[in-house]
């Protein structure tokens, strides 16, 4: 499942479930919000009906769930309780907290392992990962967003719709990582990003070239760098 091409609707539609459920924990308002098209996490299930009555609400209630989920909002350290729920593992903890807290929590599911070995980093196993483990991937993340400027990878491709000024580089990152799992469908490929990134530190630039770029780069806010440049040149060759 992707977002697109409603995606950042579908975002707010989710958040607002989010929210509605922690206001009033209840059973309902929980179905609806795991059942909402845009809740990845729920996807595989065959009855969201069984997950919700069997497995979250069987021996723990609502506003227990609501409770945990507030407490990691209001405190990283809590993150634990959320993934000790019953029903919930990393890729529908993070999605959760994610969508309530989009500066703070990155989303890990197999989109984001995916994305983020693309780029060239160590995800971690989205079964087995430890909270400290979980806390460097979210690093990795940022760091990637500002590697990559994966912004302006999903707002400059075709296939895409433009991030809302208002996500975060989380948010804007996730929305990366989901166009490049389907690839059939969106014209982002991380990793042909990632070998460009990589293979343009190899190419030596003359000497009054790169002085050129730096002097086309300078106070220009579109660019970081004149490696960013060049990056950003060799990029869009590619995808012309």
């Amino acid at each position: 499942m992707t977002y697109y091409p409603d995606r950042n609707d579908e975002i707010e539609e989710k958040r607002e479930l989010a929210k509605a459920f922690l206001e009033s924990p209840t059973r309902d308002a929980f179905a609806e919000l795991v059942a909402h098209d845009g809740f990845w996490a729920t996807e595989p299930r065959r009855s969201i009906d069984y997950y919700v009555d069997d497995i979250v609400f069987d021996d723990q209630t609502p506003d227990e769930v609501a409770a945990a989920v507030e407490q990691a909002l209001d405190d990283t350290d809590a993150l634990e309780e959320v993934l000790e729920l019953d029903g919930f593992g990393w890729a529908t903890a993070t999605e959760l907290l994610h969508v309530l807290a989009p500066d703070t929590y990155a989303i890990l599911n197999k989109r984001a392992v995916l994305g983020m070995e693309a780029l060239g980093y160590d995800a971690p196993n989205k079964q087995t990962a430890s909270v400290e483990e979980y806390w460097d991937f979210v690093d990795d993340v940022r760091d990637a967003y500002e590697e990559y400027n994966l912004r302006a990878v999903v707002n400059e491709a075709e296939s895409t719709p433009d991030i809302p000024d208002d996500h975060t580089d989380l948010e804007a990152a996730d929305a990366a990582f989901n166009a490049h799992y389907d690839e059939d469908a969106y014209d982002i490929d991380l990793e042909a990003l990632q070998e460009a990134r990589t293979g343009g530190r190899q190419v030596e630039v003359p000497e009054d070239l790169w002085q050129m770029i730096e002097e086309e780069v300078e106070g220009d806010p579109m660019y970081r760098d004149a490696e960013d440049f060049l990056y950003s040149a060799v990029r869009n060759e590619l995808d012309r």
